[in-house]
């Protein structure tokens, strides 16, 4: 009779129990904590989540009614692992990768996290020598991951977060490259996490293949060793910052004699020259020479060729304008972090001979194995018309081009000109043709009333320029078709290549010597620049196909390490350096998102 009315209590405590409410709780969804959206650069993606404590599996009236009778079975870590990624909205790229392997753990054994577990999350905690943000990634702490399999789990999955978060951003950078504006397109890649896992899963030295996810371009691991260096100089006393030079109106040319001369021997590094000068109470004394001579020109011309000026020897404003710049008290970690970022949206394969473009310097390269075999001054956009920055493929070449006017410029700069001066573009040889019916028809431009002329109208009007000598494209351009409508050319405003900052064309890209450029290129056709300049004369363009595709890079370079070891830093040009610096939290005053 006791057990009966020792059951009937017990369902009848287990019936009150079901209508009150469950005590175990899901734990609430954690705050979002990135910044507001902003108009201006946006970090790609964030990878970094905190795993939060599993919650407990929803329970039936059986199972509560059971427990009086048994305990509930535990749950295994493949089960854990499985419930908390179905939980998640954002995991179907890491749940695929667990369900292929029936959700056995990647970086468990033995109830705690394997060697090379441990040494995947010694290279996360490291990510700040890449260039990278180590507290962008939520890492399990060994110590507690030892014991349940709710810990157990959730260390699983955390470092699993942590490791595909990490090779993205290694791979593909932390910034989406055209939030920084229109003309940066960068084609950049990420690895999809359940790629990086099923790499993680393949290899035993898990941790050596995720450090390759970083760039391994040989200036990007200079710029690695130099911000080593730096950081651990910072640990020693500062030293004091170079002198600056004094301006003057007046250039300082060889063997002239110069107040400022000490000053640039100090900048420079050059040793002191001694000479003796009479006093005007009798005597001599020992003074440093003003004379501006041989072992200081040689400096002054290492320091122009370092910086892309013209190698004259000759101290001007521009030299004395880089020199102080180079000089200033800024703190270059910033600099080298941005431009280490900017080595994460090149290709891993740069292409065994490509052209590579640096608009900060002005210069353009055709390196082959590694081997600079050719190189130019270039003309790249200017501020206003700033070049694009990405890469392509060249595949043609065009003889005699004629220049089809952007639309833009007609617009903002020919039409103002055309409305004071209708007879403008027929003085400079250009075609004026409508497009706006079925059949173009070619107008004479000065008998066409422009003041009526809109933004619209203007639409429906092609302004070209035909080969010849006055032509803005020069001789020969260099193509490889994108969506930005740039590509290499020759100019007939050769000039401007002797200045030291050539940010001065609408966006194309000027070459100084279009015919030896033509020669590398051209070197497996049979065909040569001396060939091509034979085709130069009338009004047809002629077009030479390459005998292959030729990777070409447009880039944004303002800090590089010389063979020396010295770090060299160019002009910001275009200000991208500020806004990456603001965008990645290293200073400035725009702020990034953080975009899911």
């Amino acid at each position: 009779m006791r057990r009966t009315h020792y059951i009937r209590f017990l369902l009848t405590t287990a019936a009150l129990a079901a209508s009150l409410p469950a005590f175990a709780q899901t734990l609430p969804a954690l705050p979002d904590t990135g910044a507001p959206a902003v108009e201006g650069p946006v970090l790609a993606a964030p990878e970094s989540e905190i795993i939060a404590p599993l919650a407990p599996a929803p329970r039936s009236d059986a199972d509560r009614y059971s427990e009086v009778i048994a305990p509930p079975p535990a749950e295994t870590v493949e089960g854990l692992i499985a419930r908390r990624l179905a939980e998640s909205k954002d995991t179907a790229d890491l749940r695929s990768f667990y369900e292929a392997r029936q959700n056995a753990p990647l970086w468990i054994a033995d109830n705690k996290l394997t060697p090379k577990a441990l040494a995947v999350l010694d290279v996360i905690r490291r990510a700040d020598e890449e260039g990278l943000d180590p507290t962008a990634f939520f890492l399990p702490d060994p110590a507690a991951s030892e014991g349940s399999p709710e810990q157990l789990a959730a260390a699983e999955i955390a470092l699993s977060r942590a490791a595909s978060a990490y090779a993205r951003q290694a791979q593909g950078g932390r910034l989406v490259p055209s939030s920084l504006g229109p003309l940066i397109t960068p084609d950049v890649t990420r690895p999809s996490r359940d790629k990086v896992l099923n790499v993680m899963a393949s290899h035993d030295d898990a941790a050596d293949w995720l450090q390759a996810y970083n760039p391994p371009h040989e200036p990007y691991k200079a710029l690695k060793k130099k911000l080593a260096e730096l950081r651990a100089a910072e640990k020693g006393p500062v030293a004091p910052p170079p002198p600056q030079v004094p301006a003057a109106k007046k250039s300082l040319k060889p063997g002239m004699q110069d107040a400022r001369v000490p000053v640039l021997r100090e900048r420079l590094g050059v040793e002191r020259v001694m000479v003796e000068a009479a006093l005007p109470e009798g005597g001599v004394e020992s003074v440093e020479s003003l004379v501006y001579d041989e072992p200081l020109i040689e400096a002054v011309k290492t320091f122009q060729q370092r910086h892309g000026l013209n190698v004259d020897g000759i101290v001007g404003s521009q030299t004395v304008a880089l020199m102080n710049d180079a000089a200033k008290v800024e703190d270059p970690i910033p600099l080298i972090l941005a431009n280490m970022e900017r080595w994460r949206w090149l290709p891993r394969e740069l292409g065994q001979t490509h052209i590579f473009v640096n608009v900060p310097e002005y210069m353009g390269r055709i390196v082959r194995g590694g081997e600079v075999i050719h190189e130019t001054r270039v003309i790249t956009g200017s501020k206003q018309h700033q070049s694009p920055i990405f890469s392509d493929e060249m595949d043609h070449i065009i003889v005699n081009p004629a220049w089809n006017v952007p639309y833009s410029i007609a617009l903002k700069e020919m039409l103002p000109q055309l409305q004071r001066d209708p007879a403008y573009l027929a003085r400079q040889g250009y075609e004026v043709i409508y497009t706006g019916q079925k059949k173009p028809v070619l107008l004479d431009s000065a008998r066409i009333d422009w003041t009526t002329v809109d933004a619209k109208t203007m639409s429906q009007v092609r302004i070209r320029q035909p080969p010849g000598e006055a032509n803005a494209l020069g001789h020969i351009k260099f193509m490889f078709p994108n969506k930005h409508a740039v590509y290499l050319h020759d100019t007939p405003t050769r000039h401007l290549f002797a200045r030291d900052m050539r940010a001065l064309s609408h966006g194309c890209i000027r070459v100084q010597d279009p015919f030896q450029l033509a020669d590398v290129l051209l070197e497996d056709t049979g065909l040569d620049g001396a060939k091509l300049k034979s085709m130069v004369g009338g009004s047809k363009e002629n077009r030479i196909n390459l005998a292959h595709k030729i990777p070409i890079h447009i880039t944004y370079f303002t800090a590089e390490v010389l063979p020396d070891g010295s770090l060299l830093s160019r002009p910001d040009v275009y200000g991208t350096d500020r806004k990456m610096k603001a965008a990645l939290g290293l200073g400035g005053q725009l702020q990034a998102s953080a975009k899911n």
